[in-house]
């Protein structure tokens, strides 16, 4: 019978076909993709101008049969520009056979994963990182993964790619924290610092996103005053769902998508206190109506206003709550929904959190911990990073005679903290009352800083900065007007009014230079560019020093505008102040920044104001906007989860834990399927998930059953069904079998007709052999090896005239074939002694 391996291998990668547009590929890994446009009008259509931006690192699993690299060969390449493209081994292998991946220049490399390490470093992917320049995608192999290889491949690049980029990231400053550290002067006011040890030797639980923490919130409520509460800001929502308001609540991320995870808190009530950091996304700051306390420094320049500070350590804001509760001098932590790892459902965060509503995550990544009961959990790299931290964290809070438990038994194993169930954990008769402590502090302090020396350091900080902007302007002039026209330097005096600049730069503006360039490093990055080797022209020179002084010129006209605005902001809290401000400075403003919740701020601050009707019209039309934006759910936050919830992830992940016999992850899979919304689309692949265990199993006869539900429900999975009936049964000599899946799938992919067609041989339908061979060959004419069996066909059942036409065919297309030329001479003598 047929070869097992050979039927079922995600190597079966087709023969070789040539299209109506001249595409050659190998047929399985495209199949009809290219048969209505081509190959490179696809191309265009789909990967446009993105593939062709200079200095760009592209990393592409898959090269459809080498018909990407033969598009990019034919087009001018950008300056700067490098593409790596990734195959599976095997498929690499048969690209390099046909000849299929000429590739002749050094900006374009194809590889299998095991080179990875040396591709990515001769590639310099730091260089490309630094400037966020690094691309990746799918070409259309893989995005179809017909042969199933490409999946497992995408998820290994994807893992390797995320890792490689947190690296990178974390070793340079990123804009974003800048932009939301000036945007937030006005209201980062008061220093955590001030209630340092304002708590010592008392019990704080952190409560996190984590799916643990639904068993954890009736303990919480329970045992509410025997504690102090740390939230993180993003379970807003299922604690006023549970009637638990938490003494602090916590925010670090500068993203506006945290807005939508977290907007639930500001329905919290006075006595909560939000403690954030510096660059916490500025809606949650604008809005928030109670005590607020900052970490880190207030301004990114050298300032007085830089007053000694807590840090609030990461990546996550479970790190910084722990950081804060060491700092407030609490001697024991509890953690509840601190997991920092994934259900084996599939499940990344609490009920009531978007992550839940979406559904189970279904594409999880291959990187694990182990938990605290013992078993393996999928995580993410963030939450790999946060593991680490926390174990720094917890280290040093217990050599100063402090304890961290974490009371959930799925929760992520971290050195230095403690595992004990809820149940176990003693506690104290009841905790201070928190917000007593909050206003002593705040009664002893002077460090709340005026609005006015707020501003007047932006006034400044804005002069230095304009003056930065004026300078680099002044010399790109004089850089770019330096150079003759045959791009020689030519006037040294210009050059001497150069170095007159950067010493102002250096001396007279040092701080402020400096924040340009970490506030534009990406900029100031792409003119050192060490993944350029070539050595400098005039040209050369000159192009860079213009790139230089607009990396210079473009970075402080991003930061003036930015201070300005802060400055802006300012004068409207000065003027919100006031009983009697100007409304519509306030309402222009509060649009800009779409803070519309500052309108009931403001009401609340002065009840005993008189409005006039108009301007009352205004803060109706904004409380209700506020209201609103509180009462979305369809946030861009829930679209994004459910993306991970797609049901076209199941087939490839399903695929992948059955080559490796995963047995207990394809149970989890199979339970995640279970708790998905679209229950009925999920049927098929439910379906397949218990043929897959069966058969790890042992049980054939319970997969078959499975896989021929499949075949009863339409169209899904239909090929992955048929192609492991095929299996079992030439694994059990069920020749019956084999046939019937062979005949369906030999009309839903040409591929398995040469399969077909050998069944039908070892059943003595010959004629039947050669009809569905010919079929084949008429599809495929470039494929010779069928060819050649269809002539041996032919000559085992003597029917000489088609095989030596079809022997003839071969040798008109390769006239030295060694194969058909012996065939044909075994022929001759067959036909001569018959």
């Amino acid at each position: 019978m047929i070869d097992n391996d050979e039927l079922v291998s995600s190597h079966i990668l087709g023969p070789i076909t040539v299209n109506r547009f001249g595409d050659r590929f190998l047929f399985n890994l495209n199949r009809h993709g290219f048969d209505k446009l081509g190959a490179e009008a696809l191309f265009e259509t789909r990967f446009g101008e993105a593939m062709f931006n200079e200095n760009t690192l592209h990393v592409i699993v898959g090269t459809d049969s080498g018909l990407l690299v033969k598009y990019l060969r034919n087009k001018t390449l950008p300056r700067g520009a490098r593409y790596l493209f990734i195959e599976p081994e095997s498929v690499l292998a048969q690209l390099h056979e046909h000849g299929m991946l000429a590739v002749d220049d050094e900006r374009i490399l194809c590889i299998g994963l095991k080179d990875w390490s040396a591709a990515v470093r001769s590639f310099k992917i730091s260089d490309y990182f630094y400037i966020n320049a690094v691309r990746s995608f799918n070409a259309f192999c893989a995005q179809d993964d017909f042969v199933n290889e490409y999946a497992e491949l995408s998820w290994s690049v994807v893992d390797a790619l995320a890792q490689l980029n947190w690296d990178n990231n974390a070793a340079i400053g990123q804009e974003a924290f800048i932009d939301r550290q000036i945007k937030n002067i006005a209201e980062n006011r008061l220093p955590a610092k001030l209630l340092k040890n304002a708590f010592k030797d008392q019990t704080v639980v952190i409560l996190a996103g984590g799916p643990s923490l639904d068993d954890a919130l009736p303990w919480v409520k329970l045992h509410r005053r025997k504690f102090i509460v740390f939230a993180v800001s993003r379970i807003a929502r299922q604690l006023l769902a549970a009637d638990i308001e938490p003494d602090f609540v916590f925010s670090v991320d500068p993203h506006d998508i945290s807005f939508d995870i977290s907007k639930e808190m500001l329905r919290f009530g006075g006595r909560t206190v939000f403690i954030c950091s510096y660059h916490t996304v500025p809606d949650l700051l604008n809005q928030w109506p109670g005590l607020m306390f900052y970490l880190g420094q207030r301004v990114p320049w050298e300032s007085h206003l830089n007053v000694a500070n807590f840090s609030g350590a990461g990546p996550t804001v479970t790190n910084s709550a722990l950081s804060v509760a060491h700092e407030l001098g609490f001697k024991r932590v509890i953690l509840a929904g601190v997991d920092l790892c994934f259900t084996r459902d599939g499940f990344t965060h609490a009920k009531g959190s978007n992550e839940q509503l979406a559904g189970p995550k279904l594409n999880l990544t291959s990187l694990q911990v182990e938990t605290n009961g013992g078993f393996l959990a999928p995580t993410g790299n963030d939450f790999a990073q946060a593991i680490k931290n926390l174990s720094l964290q917890a280290k040093r809070m217990v050599l100063s005679g402090g304890k961290i438990i974490n009371a959930s038994i799925s929760a992520a194993k971290i050195d230095g903290v403690e595992y004990i169930p809820l149940a176990e954990i003693k506690l104290e008769a009841e905790a201070a009352d928190a917000r007593e402590v909050v206003e002593s502090r705040l009664r002893d302090s002077s460090l709340e800083l005026s609005l006015d020396v707020i501003l007047a350091d932006l006034h400044k900080a804005r002069f230095h900065v304009q003056e930065i902007q004026r300078l680099a302007e002044q010399a790109r002039q004089i850089n770019d007007s330096m150079y003759n026209a045959e791009g020689v330097l030519e006037n040294y005096k210009d050059k001497r009014k150069l170095d007159q600049i950067e010493k102002k730069f250096k001396r007279q503006h040092r701080h402020f230079s400096k924040l340009v360039k970490r506030f534009g490093i990406r900029q100031f990055l792409q003119v050192v560019r060490p993944f350029e080797d070539e050595d400098w022209t005039f040209e050369e020179a000159r192009r860079l020093g213009n790139l230089f002084y607009d990396a210079y010129f473009e970075g402080a006209k991003k930061l003036s505008l930015l201070i300005e605005d802060a400055m802006d902001r300012v004068i409207t809290r000065q003027q919100e102040n006031e009983a009697e401000p100007d409304f519509e400075l306030l309402f222009q403003q509060w649009r800009k920044d779409k803070s519309f919740g500052r309108a009931g701020l403001w009401r609340n601050k002065h009840p005993e104001v008189k409005i006039s009707a108009p301007v009352a019209a205004v803060f109706e039309e904004f409380e209700r906007k506020f209201a609103d934006i509180l009462n979305q759910k369809d946030t861009r936050h829930l679209e994004k989860m459910k993306q991970a919830s797609n049901l076209a992830i199941v087939r490839q992940r399903a695929g992948l834990l059955f080559k490796h016999k995963k047995t207990q992850e394809l149970h989890n899979l199979l339970a995640s399927l279970d708790k998905h919304e679209q229950q009925q689309a999920a049927q098929p692949y439910r379906y397949l998930i218990d043929g897959y265990l069966a058969e790890l199993m042992g049980e054939p006869e319970r997969a078959l059953i499975a896989y021929q539900q499949i075949l009863e429900c339409g169209d899904i999975l239909l090929e992955d069904a048929l192609i492991r009936v095929a299996r079992i049964g030439i694994e059990h000599d069920d020749v019956r079998n084999v046939h019937l899946a062979l005949d369906c799938l030999s009309k839903l992919n040409p591929v398995f007709l040469p399969y077909f067609a050998e069944i039908q041989r070892l059943q003595g339908n010959i004629l039947d052999a050669i009809d569905t061979y010919g079929s084949y060959v008429s599809q495929f004419p470039a494929d010779t090896l069928v060819q050649i069996k269809l002539a041996m066909l032919y000559i085992e059942c003597k029917s000489y005239e088609g095989g030596e036409m079809m022997l003839n065919f071969i040798l008109s297309q390769k006239p030295d074939y060694a194969p058909a030329l012996n065939l044909k001479q075994q022929l001759l003598l067959d036909k001569g002694v018959n």
